[in-house]
């Protein structure tokens, strides 16, 4: 844990950044904000994809891929969301005339496809949780159970992790860090204001825990993946303690869309 000092002063101001731009969305009723700070995660993200798709030897064209990348999660902000499958739809078939005579046709056209749907499609479901009446609070709630369990996770398993958890992806991960991310994770939906029967509920807590739970820590094994494919610790410099931004949101980008699935179709409030 001597990495503990940077990472929570890394932290701290990073979730300060998120939640004062959630906050201000919601005071002038506009996504916009949002949006523009998912544009500017969602680039640097795609950025740092490249780099590890790089150490693979795939080479895609970093500009068309970035741009491509921040005009997806820019259009899903718009009020018409069929604009933003137009720009998803044009992202994915754009690369198959980029690069359909390239030696390398096959893996570039692949991994564009898989890094456009990869990083700003999945996030851009933060969007839907935010624009309902309230929607800060959802958005909010989203992602403090993605906090919770990250944070659960890293000290659970750095104080009693003893059994590893995928040893061939990432040694240092373990079923103990789980457990803590779980429980974390379990109090943070405990806690959220949005329980109109706090006893009759819990089901649904323990149920968006462990949703959380599961998708978050699969997020951050591909991810892990990747970077062992890459041959390196983190996808990025950007976020002392953490590695880069990449390295942040990848159990955020599987987690998001599944919690608000389980608001729209289960709890039917959004």
């Amino acid at each position: 844990m001597k990495d503990l000092i940077p990472r929570t002063i890394t932290a701290v101001v990073a979730i300060a950044i998120v939640v004062a731009t959630l906050l201000v969305g919601a005071l002038w009723r506009s996504i916009w904000p949002v949006a523009l700070l998912g544009a500017f995660v969602v680039g640097v993200a795609s950025w740092e994809y490249l780099q590890l798709l790089e150490r693979n030897g795939i080479f895609l064209n970093r500009l068309a891929f970035v741009s491509s990348a921040v005009l997806v999660i820019l259009a899903y902000g718009t009020p018409e969301a069929a604009f933003g499958d137009l720009v998803l739809w044009a992202a994915l078939v754009f690369p198959i005339a980029l690069y359909l005579f390239d030696p390398d046709a096959l893996r570039k056209i692949l991994a564009t496809m898989g890094g456009i749907i990869y990083i700003p499609y999945l996030l851009h479901f933060i969007y839907p949780l935010y624009r309902v009446e309230g929607g800060a609070v959802y958005g909010l709630l989203a992602l403090a159970l993605v906090w919770g369990y990250d944070i659960g996770a890293y000290l659970a398993g750095s104080a009693w992790g003893r059994s590893p958890l995928a040893p061939t992806i990432s040694p240092r991960k373990s079923w103990e860090g789980v457990a803590g991310g779980f429980v974390l994770s379990l109090a943070v939906a405990a806690l959220a204001p949005i329980w109109k029967d706090w006893w009759t509920s819990t089901p649904h807590m323990i149920a968006l825990a462990g949703i959380t739970s599961a998708l978050t820590q699969l997020g951050d094994l591909l991810e892990s993946r990747l970077k062992r494919f890459a041959h390196v610790k983190d996808a990025g410099g950007l976020m002392p303690g953490h590695g880069g931004l990449l390295d942040r949101i990848d159990g955020l980008l599987l987690a998001i869309p599944a919690i608000y699935f389980y608001f729209r179709f289960v709890l039917q409030w959004v």
